[in-house]
C-alpha cells in the first residue's frame, strides 16, 4: 500500500519510477519514507535515468562499501537531501602490468564502467575512449 501524504494515498503516477529506484538501491529499509520521498522531491530530481546513474556510483563509494555497508544512509535520506548532486571521488587507479589505467584498453573500459559510461552507447571505440578521458578530466576539474 502507497502512503499518505497530508491524509492522501499518493497514486502511482506519482511513484512513477520509484520501484526501479527502489530495486537499484542498495540498502532496503523504510519503503513507505523513500516514497514519500520520492514524491517529495519530484521537482528537483534528475531524469530517471540520470537519477540511477548517480547511484550507481555512490554504490562504489569506498563509504558504502566498507564495514558491510552500515554508512549507506537511508534511501528517502539519500533523496530528501539531493545527494545525487555530491560531487564523489573517483579513484584512478594503481597501475596494471605497468600501465596506467588510461593507457590500456582494459583499464579505459574498467574506467568507463566506474562513470557508468559503456562501449555500447557509441558508434566506435575510440568515440568510447574519447568520453571516458573527457569525463575524468570533467571531475578532475570540479574537485
Amino acid at each position: 500500500m502507497n502512503p499518505l501524504i497530508n491524509g492522501f494515498q499518493l497514486s502511482a503516477s506519482q511513484l512513477e519510477g520509484f520501484e526501479e529506484f527502489w530495486q537499484t538501491y542498495p540498502r532496503k529499509v523504510s519503503k513507505g519514507r523513500a516514497k514519500v520521498a520520492w514524491h517529495q522531491t519530484t521537482g528537483v530530481r534528475p531524469p530517471l535515468p540520470e537519477l540511477l546513474a548517480a547511484l550507481r556510483q555512490h554504490i562504489k563509494q569506498e563509504n558504502w562499501l566498507c564495514d558491510g555497508g552500515m554508512f549507506i544512509p537511508y534511501p528517502a535520506s539519500w533523496l530528501n537531501a539531493e545527494r545525487w548532486e555530491d560531487e564523489l571521488v573517483i579513484d584512478l587507479g594503481p597501475n596494471v602490468n605497468g600501465k596506467q589505467w588510461h593507457e590500456s584498453a582494459s583499464g579505459i573500459e574498467a574506467k568507463g564502467l566506474e562513470l557508468n559510461i559503456s562501449p555500447e552507447q557509441f558508434d566506435d571505440w575510440q568515440a568510447f575512449r574519447a568520453a571516458v578521458l573527457r569525463a575524468v578530466d570533467t571531475t578532475l576539474r570540479a574537485a
